[in-house]
Order: structure tokens, then sequence, then C-alpha cells
């Protein structure tokens, strides 16, 4: 048979290589926080971008090209994936976890026989390793050529001599795949750098919703000198791609992950926070020279690249939402071209470590022909960040330190501390005070966004059918924000630092109205202090304030042991509230006592399960009463009530009776001679490594004649 395959090759060899040859290369070149008017295309007239201007000169120039999230780790793993942020759980919010069951189109491209690789920043920042990826998702890493940079906080990643690395390495007739990510102009910039560099205060645009002074000009100059820097090597690659003849044959990309790192723009899906530049080159497979006015989004570039290579998207679910940018690139019309383009979506989670228990902000936002509507979906929580955090002592650190969704910069500096001027205040507020539920923005008036029209007189109507248009949308692509809260989001592990900051006033006064009605709280939703846990003990973590309950092997159990009752207990009130993950399964134990391996054998069970394959549900007694329906569903929070008094036992579940349960005098459990109301303390389950369960709070009001200090 070795004839056979010899002459297979000989035959497929030269086919293959014809194949390679018609398909288009792909370059993506994306910068780090560059909002969309900052280049000289657009009509800067502080910021030079020859190599950017080149290709929309060459290409397509878009006026309305939108980035999935105003943050950088999200709004990459959206394009990677060509899935909403909302789509891709850990992914998609900023500095957490990239699941490998999300194939990127670099991955993709790779398994068809393209030539991948990456230099300076792919996704990121976050953890891809654990998740079971060797390499970024955007490619095999080339970074070892290094250059001397012209001021201090822009890298020294010679890009432009790693892209000719990689071009060295790649094999002959065979397509590449290219993702130049610059890490410019992200924060800090080297104060004074723009000026240094000859720039002049008088030719900066200073968007509305900063004061025009000459502290900010100054700082947006700064900005301008990294922009050219992402831009310099950029027009070397385009001339190390013409020298190696592989220009026409490319798709080049340009654009930014996100807005630049300035107040009110980066982290927020306003204009400056969303809004990035886009020019797209393809040689003569495309009329040169136009400018499109078409809404595009991240996932419409991916499913373009998927449609200009004729390599099939992943089939994983779900389905790639975008839509493909070939047919406008092939048109030779200007302006809006496709007209079913009716709008542009975009979001965020949590970006940076900016509020109690690491919580978010969630925004979704939608950008329309005239109007940008945007949803806070959590309009009580700071947008910027908690005013004050707690410093290194535990103590309430200084006024206007917590805004972390803000990068620290000059312009910062400068709304804290001239808050107080009567002209600089408003600023100030726009970009750190609260926000209503819904804001509305007329784009061709207010480009600023600053004049909110929602709930405003004669706009009622319009505000309802665009309402419609962008809840429809959320729904059709499962955001779990619109279905049910999105309480799934406050679950991811964030892997960068985490601040600490003091309880907002409403959970000091639900704490403190707990106390009052005699509840004492087990978990201080900062670690495992008063817990103990069975092997495997590292099946449980504190991660955002909540327990996670994941066996790492087999079952794991973790069992009060701290101060409140001495850890035993006979009668009492049990308040959990728990969340399951989808297929999830665990349980809650009372009078029950530590045991260093297997399941308890002392103490009752209650059920955690909504749609584990095991048939007793949430609120079950397990085995002695069970449940086989429940209300609650995955990912969200409920609570669990558990009274015992005497020999009687009742569970609620989001204060609905599902058990209630008297035992015999002469009761015997079939399989567990201890499991029988008795006193004991009370335990968590973690089932297996396919279960997760969340325990965020919980409380017990002891009714029997033991008192504690907190009583």
């Amino acid at each position: 048979m070795r004839w056979l395959f010899v002459v297979i090759f000989l035959f497929q060899a030269p086919f293959a290589s014809a194949y390679a040859e018609k398909r288009p290369n792909i370059l993506i070149a994306i910068s780090d926080d560059q909002s969309w008017p900052h280049t000289s295309a657009y009509g800067s007239r502080f910021v030079k971008t020859p190599a950017f201007d080149r290709v929309a000169k060459e290409g397509v120039l878009f006026n309305n090209a939108y980035a999935a999230s105003p943050g950088c780790s999200p709004s990459r793993a959206a394009f990677l994936t060509g899935k909403h942020h909302w789509q891709i759980e850990h992914a998609g919010t900023h500095a957490s976890l990239f699941p490998k069951k999300y194939q990127t189109f670099p991955e993709v491209l790779g398994e068809n026989g393209y030539f991948v690789g990456l230099t300076g920043k792919g996704w990121g920042p976050g953890d891809f390793e654990t998740a079971g990826w060797k390499q970024n998702p955007a490619g095999p890493s080339f970074d070892q050529k290094k250059t001397t940079a012209p001021f201090k906080k822009i890298s020294g990643n010679d890009y432009a001599a790693n892209f000719a690395e990689f071009l060295s390495q790649k094999p002959e007739d065979q397509p590449f795949c290219f993702w130049y990510g610059a890490h410019e102009p992200h924060r800090a910039f080297q104060k004074g750098s723009g000026l240094k560099s000859g720039k002049n205060l008088e030719d900066v645009e200073v968007p509305a919703f900063l004061p025009d002074r000459p502290e900010i000009r100054s700082d947006l100059l700064d900005y301008a000198v990294e922009i050219e820097w992402f831009d310099q090597h950029l027009g070397k690659i385009l001339d190390q791609l013409e020298e190696a003849g592989e220009l026409e044959n490319t798709l080049v990309i340009v654009t930014s992950d996100n807005g630049m790192a300035f107040p009110r723009a980066k982290a927020n899906c306003y204009e400056y926070g969303v809004h990035v530049p886009l020019a797209i080159r393809w040689g003569s497979e495309i009329a040169a020279g136009r400018t499109s006015d078409d809404l595009v989004g991240f996932v419409d570039l991916t499913a373009t690249i998927y449609d200009a290579t004729k390599v099939a998207p992943p089939s994983e679910e779900p389905s790639l939402p975008g839509k493909s940018l070939v047919n406008i690139l092939k048109s030779e019309k200007e302006g809006t071209v496709d007209s079913t383009r009716t709008a542009v979506f975009s979001g965020r989670e949590r970006h940076s470590s900016s509020r109690y228990l690491n919580l978010a902000y969630p925004q979704r936002s939608m950008r329309t022909k005239q109007h940008l509507y945007i949803r806070n979906f959590r309009p009580d929580r700071w947008p910027a960040g908690s005013p004050r955090k707690l410093d290194e002592n535990g103590g309430l650190g200084p006024q206007d330190g917590g805004y972390h969704d803000i990068d620290a910069c000059p312009s910062l500096s400068y709304l804290i501390e001239n808050k107080t001027d009567p002209e600089i205040v408003k600023y100030f507020d726009w970009a750190t005070q609260k926000r209503p539920a819904v804001e509305i923005f007329d784009m061709e008036k207010d480009p600023a966004c600053l004049n909110n029209l929602a709930g405003t007189e004669g706009f009622a109507e319009t505000e309802k059918q665009l309402t419609q248009q962008f809840e429809d949308y959320l729904i059709k692509t499962k955001d779990p924000r619109i279905l049910d809260g999105g309480d799934v989001f406050e679950t991811y592990h964030r892997v960068s630092g985490i601040r600490q900051f003091p309880a907002p006033s409403h959970v000091e006064y639900y704490d403190t109205a707990m106390r009052k009605e005699g509840w004492i709280p087990l978990f201080n939703r900062r670690n495992l202090d008063g817990w103990k846990a069975s092997t495997p003990s590292d099946s449980f973590e504190v991660v955002n304030g909540m327990i996670k309950a994941q066996a790492t092997s087999d079952q794991s159990h973790l069992f009060y042991t701290g101060e409140v009752n001495g850890a035993d207990f006979k009668d009492f009130e049990l308040l959990v509230y728990v969340m399951t993950t989808p297929g999830s399964n665990g349980g809650i134990y009372f009078h029950t006592e530590y045991q260093e391996e297997g399941f308890p054998e002392v103490g009752h069970e209650v059920q955690v399960n909504s749609t584990h394959k095991n048939q007793n549900k949430t609120g079950s007694l397990f085995t002695v009463k069970d449940v086989t329906e429940t209300d609650v569903t995955d990912n969200v929070f409920y609570t669990e009530l558990i009274t015992v008094k005497g020999n009687r036992v009742t569970i609620k579940v989001n204060d609905k009776t599902v058990v209630t349960y008297t035992e015999p005098s002469n009761y015997k459990h079939p399989k567990f001679s201890g499991r029988k109301i008795d006193h004991g303390t009370f335990a968590l389950q973690a089932h297996d490594p396919e279960s997760t369960v969340y325990f965020r709070e919980i409380w017990v009001r002891p009714l029997d004649e033991k008192k504690t200090d907190d009583q």
C-alpha cells in the first residue's frame, strides 16, 4: 500500500498548494485603547497615522465600527470567538478565564492549513492556561525581538521585527494569520511625552465630556504619541508584506479593542468607550478609497474572516451571531451599503476590581443609525468604582480613591483635585456619579453623550421602539442579564489583584436588620474562617464574596467549626442563599459532625439540585422526603430556609414550603445509622468535579437555650 500513499501524495500536493495560494492571508492590527476620531484619516489634527491612512486609502474606511466591549479582555475574546461577550462565560469579563470549549478564529484557521502567529498583546489580561490552552488564544507568540522605545511606558517589543521573524518561519505557499496586538496606547503614558515630541496643545480636540484645560490637552498629546508608535510598526509591517509579495493577497484589518483610557471613555458604553477606528484593505479584491457608514461590530469582523478564507466556523453553541462584511467590501458603493444593518451591540461586566465583593457594573448598549441606547442593569452601583476603598490595614481610604474603572491618569487626577471648582464639577460628576437605568442619546446632535433623552417629553414612542429592539436582541442571543438577572456573571473568578471596599449602605442595613432579628452570620464573605473542609480540602474557595463548591476529586464537605453556639445546634433556623450551575448537584447538612472523607455518616442532607440527573431536587430531605420537581433555575440565587424544632423539619425554597417532616422516635436511616434529628453542626457539599454550586449568604438563628456573644 506504500505506493498508493505516494501516488495520492503526489497528486494532492500540487492541488493543496494551488488552493493555499488562493486563500487570503489575514493580518489583524489592533491597538489597545484608541477611540475612533484619533487617526488622521478621520480628520484628527493632533494624531498622525500614515499607515492607518494607507489602509483606508487602499481599502475601506468604516465610520461606525463598534468594539464588543469598552474593556480589552472581553472585547478581544468576542473578536476571537465571534460571539458577544455575554455568550462566552468567563472570557466575557475582565481578567478572568478563557474556556477552552470556545474556539478562536486563529485556532480554527490553524487547523485548516494556516500558519498562525502573534506579537504583543493577544487575549488578555486573564488566565488561559488553567482552561487548557497551550498558548494565547490569539496564537503562538513571536516576541523575541526588542527595541528601544522613544519614551518610558512604551513597550520595548519590536512588533515589526517580530512579524519579519514570523514571515521567515512561514512555510512557502502556506497562507498565514497574524495578530499584531500593540500594547499602545494603553496607560500609563510618560507625562509630557507629547510636548517633548514637538506636538502642540493648540492642535488638540478635547471631547465635550472633558474640561478644556492645558493639563487635559497635554494628556491627550501623550496618548497621541503612543497611537503613532502603533502606527509606525503597522507601516513597517505593510512594507514587509509588500516586499514579500504578500500584501495584495492579505486581508488587513486595523482597529482597536476599545476606546481611550480617559474618564467617561474606556470602561463605558458611551461613544468614546466603544466606537473605534476601522480600516480594511484587501488588494484588488475590493474597490479602494471608499468610506462606509454601515454599523459594524466585532462579531462581524470574525464572520468576515471565516467568509473570506472559506473556512467553516466552529459548530459549537451558540452559533456565531455576526454578519460578514464581504458584501460591503466588494461593493463599489459608499455610505450605507447594507440597509439590513440596523443596530450594533456592545456591553461590559466587571472591568477592574472597583466595588465591594468585586461586583460588576453591567451595561449593554445598542447603536442604531441615530441613537445610542444604554441599559445600566445595576444603577445602584457606582459606574467608575466606589468612591472609597479600604487601605491595607482595613481602614477607610481617602475620598475618591476607589475609581479604578478609570485608569489612573493626569486627567482623572485633575478632575478629582478640582471637583470643587464650579466649572469642573460637572465633568467630575459625568465620570463618576451614579446613572439611571436607561440612557438614550441622539448621536447626530450629541456625540459626547451628555443629554439623556430617556423619559423626556415627546420621546416616549421612540424610546419604546428602541427598548423593544434592544430587548429582543438580548433575548435572541440569550444574554443572562435580560433572561434571569445575570447572577452568573458575579461568580466569575478574577485572576488579577482584588481590592477591598467597605460594604455599601444597603448591605449594612441588611446585616443590621438580620442581627436585630436574632440572625447570626456563619460566613464573613471574605474567607473560610470558622469552616473546615474534608478531603479533598481544595474543593472550596471564596470567589467574589461567595463560597464556591466544586470537588477536585470525588466529594468533599465543608463543616462549620466556628464559635457560634459552639458549632453545635439542636433547634434552629438556617437561611442559605445558593446558586447551582447547569447540571450541578450539592447539599446542605445539619445535625452533622466533621468527617475526614466520604459522605457524612451523621446528620440529614437538604438537597441542592435544579438540573442534575439525580431525581432528588432542591429542597429534598435527601432519601427521607424527596422533592422531584423544583421551581428554581440554574444560575440564579435562591434561598433555602431550614427550620428544625424538636423532631420536626420544615424546608422552604424562596419562601415556599416544599417539605414538612416529623421524624418518628424509632426512625432508622436505611444506610447511615447517624442520619437522624439530634444535634450537631452544618456542612456544605461539593458533590463532584462537574458540579459547581455557590453559597453567598449563610445565617443561623438558634432556637434552643445556647447563646453567643453576638446575640
